[in-house]
C-alpha cells in the first residue's frame, strides 16, 4: 500500500547533489550541540530549496529547527 501510495504521487523525490553539501554542513555546524544528523540537514536543506515549512516526524529536533535560520517546522505526528 505504501509504495502505491508513492507511486500514485503523493511524494515527491529530491536529489543532494555535490553542490549541495555546503549548505548541508553549515546546518550540520549550525546545530551541532543537538547534533543534527545528515539525514535531519538534508530535509531541513530540502525545506529550504523547495520552500516547504510542513514535516511528518515524531523527532523532537525538527521543534528547534528553523527554516534559513527563522521560519520554523509545522511538526506533524509529534
Amino acid at each position: 500500500d505504501f509504495l502505491d501510495w508513492i507511486g500514485r504521487g503523493a511524494v515527491e523525490l529530491y536529489n543532494i547533489t555535490n553542490s549541495d553539501f555546503g549548505r548541508i554542513k553549515e546546518l550540520t555546524e549550525k546545530y551541532r550541540d543537538l547534533p543534527m544528523d545528515f539525514a535531519d540537514a538534508c530535509l531541513v536543506y530540502l525545506a529550504e530549496k523547495c520552500n516547504l515549512n510542513t514535516i511528518a516526524t515524531i523527532d523532537r529536533d525538527f521543534s528547534i529547527y528553523r527554516i534559513r535560520g527563522r521560519k520554523k517546522f509545522k511538526v506533524i505526528l509529534s
